[in-house]
């Protein structure tokens, strides 16, 4: 038996978290930077932290609203080089906490934006907090940062990149619209399906068919638009064991053939993943039988097809497509996605198929 189990985050879950746990940010210094969503005026979780950081005598600076899907442009824009933070405080989505990661670099590294695809830094990124507001990237607790490039997205990977400490509040989440609910979770399902087909390894089951029993206990709610505050909880630490299961595996073709989707057609990212995650699973059914079975046994679903008729129930939306659209995405997406770890080798043909079969009906 080998694997390797390492989450150097410090994960604390918990209503008040940020404001119960003031000494941590203490810890960090006496400056810092605030790389946030624009929902995190309004759902509380930035009054937390600047409350939490004056009483704690320390200075800060916040930054402009971290536009969706960042490019490395927008990131350099929201900071540049700035050696005088100790850490960086990310409060928002998956888009501002990829954003932070990167700021983290900028602040300790004077490079062009495109730079940060070239590694090693010179100086060690700057410690990050990381605060989620939503219940799909999981990207509190892994080392990548995933950012809009040309047609397509490009991850930042460096395990330098990892969060020092990650501050999950549910309370945050009860003010997004159902729809960023219904595909940020979906988003994290996508992760633990990924990582769960494409990574034997025990510690990776052992996050991601937890997640799995956790889906299948609000996913009623997902379909009917409505949540209980229990509910919220395990969503939010739902996307965190998905981080944790990606940060093992990593993820999949069906991420690949989601960015374009996103960069095109504005689709946001967990919709979009959701939008071929079933007909991935159909096309590794044959190689991996015995775990596609128990996990749509934890997820209390009725097989592949019972998987994938969940997801179309939960999905917020199904967008319209045509066969030009279809083939443009692959030839955009089709070198990376057969690049990438799968449940077995794919092709630009499969991935056309796992498309036209996903969106074309």
């Amino acid at each position: 038996m080998e694997f390797q189990f390492q989450v150097p985050t410090k994960i604390i879950v918990g209503r008040d978290c940020v404001k119960k746990n003031a000494a941590l940010f203490a810890s960090m210094g006496k400056r810092t930077a605030i790389v946030k969503s624009g929902s995190a005026g309004k759902n509380g979780a930035l009054e937390d932290v600047v409350r939490t950081l004056e009483e704690q005598d320390i200075s800060y600076h916040v930054c402009e609203n971290v536009p969706p899907n960042p490019t490395p442009e927008d990131v350099a824009s929201l900071l540049g080089y700035a050696p005088d933070f100790d850490f960086i405080v990310a409060v928002g989505g998956g888009s501002a906490m990829d954003a932070a990661k990167c700021v983290a670099v900028l602040a300790v590294n004077d490079i062009p934006a495109m730079d940060l695809y070239k590694r090693p830094y010179a100086h060690r990124p700057l410690p990050v907090v990381a605060i989620p507001t939503t219940c799909g990237t999981g990207s509190e607790v892994t080392a990548v940062s995933v950012l809009e490039v040309g047609d397509t997205k490009k991850s930042v990977s460096d395990p330098e990149l990892f969060p020092a400490a990650a501050l999950l509040d549910a309370e945050y989440l009860k003010t997004l619209p159902w729809e960023i609910t219904a595909d940020t979770a979906l988003d994290a399902l996508a992760h633990c399906v990924e990582g769960y087909l494409i990574l034997d390894s025990l510690a990776a089951e052992m996050c991601a068919e937890q997640a799995f029993t956790y889906f299948a206990s609000y996913k009623k709610s997902l379909i009917g638009r409505s949540f209980t505050e229990d509910e919220l909880e395990l969503m939010l630490y739902t996307s965190t064991l998905g981080g944790i299961v990606i940060s093992m595996a990593g993820t999949s073709a069906v991420h690949t053939i989601g960015y374009p989707l996103t960069v095109h057609r504005n689709i946001p990212h967990g919709r979009a993943c959701a939008l071929t995650l079933g007909e991935y699973v159909a096309f590794s059914y044959d190689v991996k039988k015995k775990k596609i079975d128990k996990m749509c046994a934890l997820l209390q679903v009725d097989g592949v097809e019972g998987f994938q008729e969940m997801i179309r129930r939960i999905l917020p939306a199904f967008p319209s497509f045509s066969k030009e659209e279809i083939i443009r995405y692959t030839d955009i997406s089709a070198a990376d996605a057969a690049r990438k770890k799968n449940t077995k080798p794919v092709s630009k043909e499969d991935i056309l198929r796992i498309y036209s079969a996903s969106l074309l009906g």
